[in-house]
């Protein structure tokens, strides 16, 4: 070879090695960046986990609302009747009309024979005053006026603890009476309005119940339709809504 291209050649080794090494540094510096961006990150990730780490329990209750609040849970139903025999009306009434229930052996019953078929909505309060929803909406519920057939109207889980009123909200009410109610002597039949002004009647109940984890409990709504029939206008066919709340009464079983 001449001289001077061995010259040109060792020059370009040498300009060529020159730029491998800046190429090296380079990639060195690159990597280094990345590792310590990505420490960077990883601490910041690690920064911001703590405070997710404190409030995932938090967002966790109050995702579970009240009964995770509570504690433990009991379950509790509520059933109605027509007119249980082993509830006594809590309130007495002078009825306007002279009214008597059909003799043993007459025609008819002893007592009023027919349906009644009532929409209600049921709330229960607490022992500090806040009122539970038993019924998500309107339920309708129909039973004897005689109280041979019972019906469940709501079954509810609730955290355990004390209970001191059910709330009862009629929105409809529906009577038919087939025999066995006689007022002034004449045999009144066929359906009985209950008069009331307001979109819905309300009943409030006192209570003295304790919802436990071990025992499930029972309300009864006993209407006592036996008693306030006894108020029926036989013109009218009709009996005043206060009449028939102020005698429906609530037991726990």
């Amino acid at each position: 070879f001449r001289p001077g291209l061995t010259n040109s050649i060792g020059n370009l080794k040498s300009t060529t090695g020159g730029a491998s090494g800046r190429i090296t540094t380079d990639l060195d510096a690159l990597t280094m960046a990345r590792t310590m961006g990505w420490k960077m990150m990883s601490r910041s990730i690690r920064r911001m986990g703590r405070p997710l780490a404190i409030l995932a329990p938090l967002l966790a209750q109050v995702a579970c609302g009240n009964l995770v609040a509570g504690g433990a849970t009991g379950e509790a139903s509520v059933i109605l009747s027509g007119d249980a025999e082993d509830v006594v009306p809590t309130t007495s009434i002078v009825a306007p009309q002279t009214a008597k229930r059909a003799p043993s052996g007459a025609e008819g019953a002893d007592q009023p024979e027919g349906e009644i078929e009532v929409e209600l909505k049921l709330f229960l309060e607490a022992s500090d005053g806040d009122l539970i929803a038993l019924t998500d909406e309107e339920v309708r519920v129909r039973v004897d006026l005689g109280g041979v057939r019972e019906e469940e109207v709501a079954s509810h889980v609730l955290p355990v603890g004390a209970y001191t009123g059910l709330r009862i909200v009629f929105t409809d009410i529906e009577v038919e009476v087939d025999a066995g109610l006689i007022i002034n002597g004449v045999p009144v039949t066929g359906p009985i309005e209950v008069e009331w002004e307001d979109i819905a009647l309300t009943v409030n109940r006192t209570l003295a119940l304790t919802v436990r984890a071990d025992a499930p409990v029972v309300l009864l709504i006993d209407l006592n339709a036996a008693s306030w029939l006894e108020a029926v206008d036989p013109v009218t066919a009709t009996v005043d809504a206060q009449v028939f709340a102020d005698l429906v009464t609530v037991v726990v079983r």
